[in-house]
């Protein structure tokens, strides 16, 4: 008896010992079949506009941080392989420049933007009261919290105008209405519009490019002032202003995609390409409409995405085409009524679009579509409502994927919590 009892006691020594060392490894494999993972634990906060890196290894987001009655928001980073998390901006952390020396300025009202390397973050800011102007500023800061940097855009047309005369406040644009920025960090792109003036002379548009390494930015696509009006040169004009709203630029900054105003007609609008330099804009769709509401463009910028939605050319839907207007053609699903794009990845291949309560990948090569998750996919949680893909303000181009299409953003309530978490998922794209 004695020596079972011996023996069973080495033999649990050694068990305890093997799931000791093995029990990692184990677990380790146990989290890669899992495809869906929950990323945030926000508690009575709130969690908005998540934005995935390349790799899939960072992640930015905002943040509302409840203190009683009081909130507030804050720009924050994680790393999605360990989960630790730094904010890189909270409201009233910073004041503003002159002309609003002193008046604290607060996050903005647009989704953050990180950088396909996961280098660097943009986001906007706004001017808190007294001034109370949204999005007037563009915040770039590196990811490691080095070389913060607070952006106005000073309007060229209004340089050497006696803007007192004209009661104008300021000669920088309003507001920063959207931004992309290339896969390094190097280079961004803003939609700018209206001014800081009387609103008898409209409220025009531009769009700014910004050279992060210089400093500097120019803009393009922006009206003349002569005093009493505003005057375009030439067409196209009004970017993004009423229409034309697609918004994007490749990931090797080299090519910049949106839609503006293709003729003296208000509600003609199409899509545009130009290279980093902007002196030639080339417009490659011909559907005289307004309704391009969202798009995106390879990291090489040879593919292109958008969703329409309006009843031109084959309706409402997503169409895909090429960099030189070639090659259109409506996408068509067998399983959903239309394809509406969520996002696409970087590498040009992959789309993401929902079906009810499925999330569906779309192979652009192959046309193959399937399900990227739905109720049965492990890790998924049936909260008060389904998962989705992570919604966005209209017409703004999310990133939520990654460049090669195996990893992507979902947002959910867990069981027995109202506001939403967000959650990643691993895609299978063999």
């Amino acid at each position: 008896m004695k020596v079972l009892i011996k023996k069973y006691i080495q033999a649990a020594l050694v068990i305890s010992i093997l799931w000791m060392v093995v029990s990692p490894i184990q677990i380790g494999a146990l989290e890669n079949q899992l495809n869906i993972r929950r990323l945030t634990y926000s508690g009575n906060d709130l969690v908005h506009y998540p934005c995935l890196s390349d790799d899939g290894r960072w992640m930015l987001y905002v943040v509302e941080i409840k203190n009683g009655e009081e909130t507030t928001k804050a720009v924050r980073l994680m790393n999605v392989e360990n989960g630790k998390e730094k904010d890189l901006f909270r409201d009233g952390e910073n004041t503003a420049p002159t002309p609003y020396k002193d008046i604290p300025l607060i996050v903005g009202t647009k989704p953050p933007v990180l950088s396909g390397n996961g280098r660097v973050a943009v986001f906007s800011l706004s001017l808190s009261k007294p001034a109370f102007i949204l999005d007037h500023y563009l915040a770039v800061v590196n990811t490691d919290g080095t070389d913060f940097r607070i952006i106005n855009f000073p309007f060229d047309a209004l340089k050497g105008k006696n803007l007192k005369s004209l009661d104008f406040t300021s000669s920088d644009w309003e507001r920063v209405s959207n931004y992309t920025i290339s896969s390094d960090g190097t280079r961004i792109v803003c939609v700018v519009k209206g001014h800081l003036g009387p609103r008898r002379y409209g409220s025009p548009s531009g769009i700014a490019l910004l050279d992060t390494l210089s400093k500097k930015h120019r803009t393009i696509l922006a009206p003349d002032f002569n005093g009493s009006e505003w005057t375009w040169p030439s067409i196209p004009r009004r970017p993004l202003n009423g229409g034309g709203w697609a918004f994007c630029m490749s990931g090797n900054g080299q090519w910049l995609l949106f839609g503006a105003q293709s003729s003296e007609d208000i509600n003609d609008y199409d899509l545009y390409i130009t290279n980093w330099n902007g002196k030639e804009i080339t417009r490659i769709t011909d559907f005289h409409d307004r309704w391009f509401s969202l798009a995106d463009i390879s990291y090489d910028g040879k593919k292109i995405v958008f969703f329409y939605n309006g009843r031109e050319k084959n309706g409402m839907g997503t169409y895909k085409m090429n960099n030189d207007g070639s090659g259109l053609k409506l996408l068509e699903s067998r399983i959903a009524p239309r394809v509406e794009l969520s996002d696409m990845s970087g590498n040009g291949r992959y789309i993401l679009f929902k079906n009810i309560y499925k999330g569906m990948i779309l192979d652009l090569i192959n046309g193959v579509e399937k399900v990227a998750f739905d109720e049965q996919t492990p890790g998924y949680i049936a909260g008060l409502v389904p998962m989705d893909y992570p919604r966005h303000p209209a017409f703004w181009e999310p990133k939520i994927i990654s460049l090669a299409g195996d990893k992507a953003l979902l947002i959910g309530p867990p069981q027995g919590k109202e506001t939403p978490e967000i959650y990643i998922l691993s895609i299978d794209v063999r």
